[in-house]
């Protein structure tokens, strides 16, 4: 009753302010669509801020103090898929955001966030509640822009990897990274490692993140108006050392059961076509992704913190992801989207690895025709592109000032009959015997009618398929409220 209560005053705040919204339409941020939002510095879709930030003067230098608190309410139905059991979650989360940016001269600024975080979890069946809490360094750096008089710009620090659509990454990273931006071309690369832990939770840097060397680049060519092909890169190296048979840990210590070379590599085509079906309103998107990874993976058995055998194989594997929405230029301004994206499955053995990962930087969220990003494979299930493809089916409409309403189909086979889904939240998995996973229904209800407040409503079921057993084959559901205030 609580979470119907909470819907009910959302939605009701939105009525209300709905009017006053279509008047203030003018006042409000622009919403964007790329991540270059503030002095060419990358800021996620989602971000937003005022545009006259609280400001206070360190003597002559001007600091600009900016923020966010974001709440979300989830109700977690069936992630099992046997109603026989009473394992119902609730899950809230509170995140609040503080930044300062500084103009240290006329090219040189300076940023600092500093993030926490706070989750209530109940369990159906389970006394009590579960509370965590943690402090986290978010984005700091230094960036000095045009170097020179050039159009190279240099960044160091905690920075943010961003793109669009969130296939490759959407993390940050304490790096080095020089950026080049002049005409139809972009070029974004740098090098890092994590240096420090990141949350207070954490004791230090997780083994798995120990000696790990990032070096990436996106480069970006406008062929022409609004169309744009794009490259990117992934060279991952680690040298933390494989540990010697007979290696112990300390009781509580994780181990660092892999160490990984690779590189990925990949192309995007993407662009937009205006005035379809003779009207100027209308508008034709596209994407389509292709990324490849090669390299080599050592792998060390453990057995009570005691480092056994190692041994190393290939990684080979591939993925693609491609799609168009069409939204037509009339009132609400409908759209439909058609999507598909496969990751390779195949040999998984002590010598070679053919199912496709990805970076560990990733989100796999990015818009469809709607003012909020989605996750693209899925709000309740939440898969990685590996050993799966997956087909998408999307409608929605536009009203008000800045809002919006998608409904999305997902059907889901595994390349390879397997019997686990990477990174699917389900705490079920499939046996292994058919390819047919299910599919998920998504509506996403967003409304950024202001600029300081922005309210969400999403709603997921589940229905899996043949690949999961008999007695689990229960539909699962999610039902999630948030909210976000901007200041």
């Amino acid at each position: 009753m609580k979470l119907q209560r909470t819907l009910c005053t959302l939605i009701g705040l939105a009525a209300l302010g709905l009017a006053q919204a279509q008047a203030q339409a003018q006042a409000l941020i622009p919403d964007t669509a790329n991540t270059d939002a503030v002095d060419g510095t990358p800021r996620r879709v989602d971000d937003r801020r005022p545009s006259q930030p609280y400001r206070l003067w360190l003597g002559t230098t001007p600091v600009d103090l900016t923020g966010s608190w974001e709440y979300s309410d989830e109700a977690r139905r069936n992630f099992d898929l046997d109603t026989r059991r009473a394992r119902n979650r609730r899950v809230r989360e509170h995140e609040i955001k503080l930044e300062a940016r500084a103009g240290l001269g006329p090219d040189l600024s300076a940023f600092v966030q500093a993030v926490a975080l706070r989750e209530t979890r109940t369990t159906q069946g389970t006394p009590g509640r579960q509370r965590t809490h943690e402090w986290q360094r978010g984005e700091m750096w230094l960036q000095w822009d045009r170097i020179g008089g050039t159009p190279w710009s240099l960044q160091v620090g905690r920075v943010p990897l961003l793109e669009r659509r969130s296939l490759w990454w959407d993390d940050d990273l304490d790096a080095l990274r020089v950026r080049y931006a002049a005409g139809a071309w972009r070029l974004d690369t740098g090098i890092g490692r994590l240096v420090a832990r990141v949350s207070s939770a954490d004791s230090g840097i997780p083994p798995d993140q120990r000696g790990v060397w990032r070096q990436w680049g996106q480069g970006g060519w406008t062929w022409a108006p609004r169309q744009q092909l794009e490259a990117f890169w992934l060279i991952v190296a680690d040298r933390s050392g494989v540990p010697a048979v007979g290696s112990s840990l300390a009781t509580n210590a994780d181990p660092d059961t892999s160490d990984l070379r690779g590189h990925w590599w990949g192309l995007r085509a993407s662009g937009e076509w205006r005035g379809i079906a003779a009207n100027p309103a209308s508008r034709l998107s596209y994407w389509a992704d292709a990324v490849q990874l090669r390299g080599r993976e050592t792998l060390t058995a453990f057995s009570n913190n005691v480092a056994g055998a190692s041994h190393t194989r290939h990684l080979r594997s591939w993925a693609l992801d491609t799609g168009a929405t069409f939204t037509l230029g009339t009132v609400f301004r409908p759209s439909l989207t058609l999507a598909y994206a496969r990751g390779s499955g195949g040999e998984n053995s002590a010598t070679l690895d053919a199912n496709f990962r990805q970076t560990g930087l990733h989100e796999n969220k990015a818009r469809l025709a709607g003012v909020k990003r989605l996750r693209r494979y899925g709000e309740l299930l939440q898969p990685d592109l590996s050993n799966l493809a997956i087909t998408t089916l999307g409608s929605g409409i536009r009203f008000g000032g800045n809002s919006s309403a998608e409904l999305v189909l997902h059907q889901y086979r595994q390349v390879v009959p397997a019997t686990a889904v990477a990174a699917a939240r389900l705490s079920a998995d499939p046996l292994g015997q058919h390819r047919r996973l299910g599919r998920e229904l998504d509506l996403v209800i967003a409304l950024r009618e202001w600029s300081w407040l922005e309210l969400t409503l999403r709603w997921s079921r589940f229905e899996p398929g043949p690949a999961y057993a008999g007695d689990r084959r229960d539909a699962a559901n999610a039902l999630e409220l948030g909210a976000a205030l901007n200041f």
